[in-house]
């Protein structure tokens, strides 16, 4: 029986899967960074609407999935 091949020609070495891996880190990192930055703009008689508290939510889930990717790789 033939093996299916998970990872692509270009990510069958344990190097390469790691760039990668860190490229998508770095561009989550700027994503969260954005979002934070756009938070601590908020004035505050605003901080109580819900698209400022969708807004530390997705810093949170992008925190956590960026520790989460950085202790795998």
């Amino acid at each position: 029986m033939k093996r299916t091949m998970i990872a692509s020609d270009g990510y069958r070495t344990r190097g390469k899967r790691r760039a990668a891996v860190s490229s998508v880190i770095s561009c989550l990192s700027e994503v969260r960074d954005a979002e934070q930055r756009y938070l601590d703009n908020v004035p505050e008689n605003f901080q109580c609407i819900e698209c400022y508290d969708v807004g530390e939510l997705a810093v949170d889930a992008l925190d956590e999935i960026i520790g989460m990717m950085a202790d795998i790789y």
